[in-house]
């Protein structure tokens, strides 16, 4: 049926190979190896640690100092159309203006009043909610009266 009693070959994982005790480690050689800020733990045959070797040496490369590249046509076109950011305004939609209109007629600036009143709180909007879409509502009646 296509099932497999055991799997070919490693499946996943390697075994970890442990350093002969015939050959131990240079210590010297492992501390040119370290990075700023790494170290080295030494214990002894019982697990316990011995000795700890942390490498505080700055990294020349790390100090030095990267130049951008040079700026070419097509990056500053590209810089100039990325300033001019256009904001997309959403705007109320028809129903939503209509249970907004109800409820600041009804309840004026009362958010919480509005967010408790099931009937004409359809959208089940929060208190907070409620309170951007009603300022949201007032600015665009009023920029209606301006442009009239």
């Amino acid at each position: 049926m296509g099932l497999m009693v055991s799997l070919n070959g490693v499946a996943g994982g390697v075994e970890k190979l442990y350093r002969d005790e015939h050959n131990p480690l240079n210590i010297e050689e492992l501390k040119k190896n370290l990075d700023p800020d790494q170290g080295i733990i030494e214990r002894d045959e019982q697990g316990n640690v011995i000795n700890v070797i942390i490498n505080k040496e700055k990294d020349e490369k790390v100090d030095t100092k990267v130049h951008p590249p040079a700026r070419t046509d097509i990056v500053r076109e590209l810089e100039a159309q990325a300033s001019f950011v256009h904001k997309k305004e959403h705007h109320l939609s028809e129903n939503e203006r209509l249970s907004i209109e109800k409820l600041i007629n009804k309840y004026g600036d009362d958010y919480e009043s509005m967010f408790r009143d099931i009937k004409l709180n359809v959208y089940q909007h929060t208190a907070a909610q409620l309170k951007k879409k009603c300022q949201k509502y007032l600015l665009e009646n009023a920029n209606i009266k301006t442009n009239l």
